[in-house]
């Protein structure tokens, strides 16, 4: 029997998103840095192109209202949804509203994509990139052609922090004066108690913490979608692959000290994988001994909603090898999906070294 979703406390919540978004940002960071060294820069940066497209067509009118920001001025409006809505992403942010015309926007270091020496990688083309596919389009989504975006910091170029302003103009832009670099060596400070808040009675902590474990979900999603519209099923399967084992090797250990599951037999390690699963509200058990273990398994979020095999064997790949990591005894069998959706794993213990 599959476990019923519990009713959470503020604190189980804040613990389970925490992990999801841990892991979801390892998992996006992960995959897009294989496709850099597998594909090369203008894949890389292709990918992230239609990554921030994508998010900002499903993301950024709708949030106007749930944010409470739509009657600013266009550049203010455009600045307070950055700055909320990465907020509430998890990431560090800055605001400075110079005037009902000029509002800045500050991403701080370190970046939650490309967490520890992974930024060190990262071309200064990416970033260039982030800053200029989603923000220069708000004043054609606002309806206000007179909206620019000027970006004038980066970190990836030595600067403490990723900058720029949202500037309204006297006259309409056209398509290719909405972006521009300009460099500025001194900008306003930022004053945390001048700065907006979002609303406490219908942004309360448990709305804030679900908002942003759905914004890491959707990176997941949106970067796999990309990858097979980029690059094909088969190319695809093989970035993930080769991602999903190489991240095992790297945070097999952080990730058993964010769960408090250090078990190397086999019911310990499925116990690992049931608290990430469950963190993703998939439904899930497991059930067995030290010796032969099984896990039960119905949802693959945040991967995908669908019953797609080669995605799922290439996920797969993730947790066999957090198995090796943990113990050289064990093996880790994936059955067929059932006809209602469900996955058994089973880990035995082969009572000699497989590897």
């Amino acid at each position: 029997m599959l476990q019923q979703k519990p009713v959470e406390t503020i604190e189980e919540l804040r613990a389970r998103t925490d992990l999801a978004s841990m892991f979801a940002w390892q998992m996006v960071s992960g995959i897009t840095s294989m496709c850099y060294r597998e594909k090369g820069e203008a894949v890389l940066v292709e990918i992230w192109r239609r990554l921030l497209a994508s998010e900002q067509r499903d993301r950024f009118l709708q949030a106007l209202d749930k944010l409470e920001i739509r009657d600013n001025p266009p550049a203010v409006t455009a600045a307070l949804y950055h700055y909320f809505s990465n907020s509430i992403g998890g990431l560090n942010m800055q605001i400075v509203i110079e005037s009902p015309r000029k509002a800045w926007i500050r991403y701080m270091a370190p970046w939650g994509s490309y967490p520890g020496m992974a930024a060190l990688c990262v071309p200064t083309s990416v970033r260039r990139t982030i800053l200029s596919t989603w923000h220069p389009r708000n004043g054609e989504l606002l309806d206000c052609p007179r909206l620019g975006w000027v970006a004038t910091k980066f970190v990836s170029e030595g600067h403490p922090y990723d900058e720029g302003y949202f500037y309204e103009y006297d006259h309409d832009l056209r398509p290719e004066e909405r972006f521009r670099v300009e460099h500025v060596e001194k900008s306003p400070e930022f004053i945390p108690e001048l700065a907006p808040k979002l609303n406490p009675v219908t942004w309360p902590e448990a709305r804030v913490l679900k908002g942003g474990y759905n914004y890491a979900v959707d990176y997941v999603r949106h970067v796999i979608h990309i990858l097979y519209e980029l690059l094909g099923v088969n190319a695809a399967n093989d970035i993930i692959r080769a991602a999903m084992r190489l991240l095992a090797c790297q945070f097999t250990p952080t990730l058993s000290n964010a769960t408090g599951e250090h078990g190397k037999d086999a019911v310990g390690v499925l116990k690992l994988f049931a608290a990430i699963f469950t963190s993703f509200r998939n439904d899930v058990s497991v059930e067995g001994n030290a010796e032969r273990a099984v896990l039960r398994l119905r949802g693959f979020t945040p991967f995908t909603t669908d019953i797609d095999a080669e995605l799922r064997a290439s996920i797969f790949e993730f947790f066999v090898m957090v198995v090796r990591q943990k113990n050289g005894h064990l093996k880790l069998d994936r059955a067929p999906l059932t006809a209602d959706g469900e996955e058994v794993w089973t880990l035995t213990d082969a009572g000699e070294w497989l590897w």
